[in-house]
């Protein structure tokens, strides 16, 4: 019997060695597009900015905001904030406002975020 020249012999269960899987990629398709995983990060950033929102106002945008300013206050209300708390708190503190700033950045601000899924899967009243 006479093969093409790019034919080659090979028995199905090496297969995998030489097309990197794809029987297994025929028997489960990939459930997760690339697309998918960005839209389900995406989200998992607006839960936790929203569920920071309320302390990142108060914070950060009562205190600048506020009619009795004092230079120094933000990062003074910050250091007050974060200074019962260990390492790990305090860095997902910062984590859940940097996640409000990008769920500020990316959409339109409401009055009142409401109907807002939180951290801890309640709405966020």
């Amino acid at each position: 019997m006479t093969f093409p020249a790019n034919y080659a012999v090979i028995a199905e269960d090496e297969l995998t060695y030489v097309n990197g899987g794809g029987v297994i990629a025929n028997v489960l398709p990939a459930v997760m597009t690339s697309d998918n995983w960005k839209t389900f990060s995406v989200n998992v950033i607006k839960i936790v900015g929203n569920s920071f929102m309320s302390s990142f106002v108060s914070t950060v945008l009562g205190t600048a905001f506020g009619t009795n300013y004092a230079f120094g206050a933000i990062s003074d209300n910050i250091s007050s904030k974060l200074a019962g708390m260990d390492f790990l708190n305090g860095a997902m503190q910062v984590v859940g406002g940097l996640a409000t700033i990008y769920t500020l950045g990316i959409g339109n601000a409401k009055v009142k975020q409401s109907d807002v899924i939180g951290v801890d899967g309640e709405k966020v009243a």
